[in-house]
């Protein structure tokens, strides 16, 4: 779906219906393969379609929010040192990571902007 979603630009109907199908697997056990798909499309999605961002991150945050305290603890994401942080923080770091905009200078001192990939 992600791919689709780079080459496809979509009505805001379909947008919000994939962020909330793509979100919902962070607050599932035992499905880490689905919520690595769902990290990809939800940064997809996050950073083609600016408009929608406010309502992603609440969408996040009131599912974050509803979860029992004895379950937020549960879902890891292994990093490439061998760490694990919670999978709904590298969710939330690559969505960070996927909207800025770095500003580069070449040797002549022209300006090129490069956007962040999460």
């Amino acid at each position: 779906l992600s791919l689709l979603l780079e080459t496809q630009a979509l009505t805001d109907i379909t947008v919000l219906k994939l962020s909330s199908l793509g979100i919902f697997p962070f607050f599932v056990e035992n499905v880490s393969t689905l919520q690595l798909s769902s990290l990809k499309l939800v940064r997809t999605i996050f950073s083609q379609y600016e408009k929608h961002r406010d309502l992603i991150l609440e969408d996040i945050f009131a599912s974050l929010a509803r979860l029992p305290t004895t379950k937020r603890n549960l879902r890891n994401f292994r990093l490439s040192n061998g760490q694990s942080i919670q999978m709904v923080t590298a969710l939330i770091l690559q969505l960070v990571q996927c909207m800025v905009i770095i500003n580069n200078q070449d040797a002549n001192g022209v300006s090129m902007e490069t956007k962040g990939t999460g």
